[in-house]
């Protein structure tokens, strides 16, 4: 009977290893992988762009509309990321502070955490390094955005507003190929389109320029792009929008989104729902739950 214990003991020990050797990549095996040169750091080998990284690595900027949001909030939100061999889950947190009334607000945006499973396949389409061949989780940068007010003695007609984000390198997990832990800015004009006398339905359009600093030379430039629908109104807020932008490297850089979101409010509060396809270069459907406490009037 001992005997037979001490056996099994062995051969669960002998899977644990067998298994955890499955799901995990020798240097020799990420070398042959991405054919490796012998010279080249591994961050080299990675390929920034949104086909090719996870999900808030080098996301679509969201839709501009034309308007400089006047009141102070603060959201947080949970979000889920289907994708072929990839699924995520992330927290994400926002909060908006108006300057000055209709002319000037910033907005701030994070990832803290997200947690992440990956296929064999994906990883190594990824070129994921092989030391972090097994993590699960990762943090995301910050982005900040300095929204301003144009044309305001027109605004019983047409909104139109100028955005001039940053991307502040704060993130984790670039060796599982899930940030670029690199800095990023874009800026954009959007513009709105009231289509009822009590300004609760609109058109929007979207235009600009984005850019982010990659591993192999310099920086690759896009231009971003964004059309939508928005109903407003005191108690429900909806949009519908389809957004992207178009990288000129071509390594899978031109994601292009659809994106719905609904919002019900409560007074100070707020409860929404997001849901987003990925229609080019962004495979995933995500969905996000949120909540938003407004300051002031």
């Amino acid at each position: 009977m001992k005997r037979n214990h001490h056996l099994s003991k062995v051969t669960l020990c002998l899977l644990f290893f067998y298994s955890t050797n499955l799901l995990s990549q020798s240097a020799e095996k990420w070398a042959s992988v991405v054919e490796w040169d012998g010279v080249s750091p591994w961050r080299q080998y990675l390929i920034y762009s949104a086909l090719y990284m996870g999900p808030n690595a080098i996301p679509v900027p969201s839709m501009a509309n034309g308007v400089v949001d006047s009141i102070n909030s603060f959201y947080a939100a949970a979000a889920i990321h289907f994708g072929k061999g990839d699924f995520t889950r992330n927290i994400k947190l926002s909060a908006n502070y108006c300057l000055v009334k209709d002319v000037i607000a910033f907005d701030l945006s994070w990832v803290p955490v997200e947690w992440y499973q990956t296929s064999d396949e994906l990883k190594q389409k990824r070129h994921v390094y092989y030391e972090t061949y097994n993590d699960k989780d990762a943090g995301g940068d910050l982005y900040l955005n300095t929204n301003i007010q144009l044309l305001n003695r027109w605004k019983e007609h047409f909104r139109l507003a100028l955005r001039v984000g940053y991307r502040f390198p704060t993130s984790t997990g670039v060796g599982s190929a899930r940030y670029t832990d690199a800095p990023g800015y874009h800026f954009d004009l959007s513009g709105a389109k009231y289509l009822s006398k009590n300004k609760q339905w609109k058109l929007t359009t979207m235009c600009g320029f984005y850019a982010w600093q990659v591993n192999t030379f310099g920086q690759n430039d896009a231009f971003m792009f964004g059309a939508g629908i928005e109903y407003n109104s005191q108690k429900w807020r909806w949009k519908l929008n389809n957004t992207g932008y178009i990288g000129w490297i071509g390594n899978g850089d031109d994601p292009v989104i659809i994106n719905f979101g609904i919002e019900k409010i409560f007074n100070q509060f707020g409860a929404s729902l997001g849901v987003q396809q990925g229609l080019h270069d962004f495979s995933y459907t995500s969905l996000e739950l949120g909540t938003r406490m407004r300051f002031g009037k």
